[in-house]
């Protein structure tokens, strides 16, 4: 009986763990310089794209670094995030150049906005990697961890009703509910989060946001999940 306490204790805490780690922060883009306007001199639009473009070529390069070290993404989705990241990345590296060698400013320009129209480096590309890294990190490793801890301490209250308090049976199907309700938000989150393209940011800039939302939410509840297992633990222990 002790032996299986301890193995689900060790679980709520693994969960706990991973839950933290299961996709980097969600990042706040860089403030960037006013925008260039059909008025500025080829000389402003150059410096603002050296600034933006510079700064997303620092975000890209972050991103791709966490989604190497993140250990919970599938293989699948790992790919399709780099994929996108180091094209964005090979993307600004070129319009960087091209905008700096422009001799008017109406070309300058041109090539300054398709940062907008043809990339979306912080609206797209490192939002949905975030997603889908909260996602998989949910799916493949916190969530099946909470849901083995909750069987587990099911099997203790079945094989001893006098632990069984109504305090902690309710605590129990609070720790059952949120894990339900993570299990719910993350199914198929990743790969909706990976399919958002800038064209269809461009079109409907809220595309990510019911699914940032959900994500975010399902980290929440596994936290809560996590938190009601080691609370019944320890008033096990």
């Amino acid at each position: 009986m002790f032996r299986n306490l301890a193995i689900a204790a060790t679980a709520s805490a693994i969960v706990l763990g991973c839950v933290g780690v299961a996709a980097p922060a969600f990042a706040a883009t860089t403030t960037d310089p006013p925008k260039p306007t059909n008025h500025s001199s080829l000389a402003q639009i150059q410096a603002a794209a050296a600034i933006q473009t510079a700064n997303r070529i620092t975000a890209l390069n972050a991103g791709i670094t966490k989604v190497n070290s993140t250990t919970t993404l599938t293989a699948a989705d790992r790919s399709t995030i780099l994929g996108t990241l180091n094209g964005d990345l090979s993307g600004m590296t070129t319009l960087q150049a091209k905008i700096a060698a422009d001799t008017d400013a109406t070309t300058a320009l041109a090539d300054y906005r398709s940062m907008y129209t043809e990339y979306r480096v912080y609206a797209v590309g490192l939002q949905q990697s975030y997603i889908a890294a909260a996602a998989d990190g949910l799916t493949g490793t916190a969530i099946p961890k909470l849901q083995s801890a909750a069987s587990k301490i099911t099997a203790l209250f079945a094989a001893d009703p006098t632990k069984a308090t109504p305090a902690l049976q309710a605590q129990l199907a609070d720790m059952q509910a949120k894990t339900a309700d993570a299990v719910g938000k993350t199914s198929g989150l990743a790969g909706s989060a990976l399919a958002v393209t800038p064209a269809a940011y461009n079109a409907n800039h809220a595309a990510l946001v019911d699914l940032r939302a959900a994500a975010r939410d399902a980290l929440a509840d596994s936290k809560a999940a996590a938190q009601d297992g080691q609370a019944i633990l320890a008033a096990l222990s």
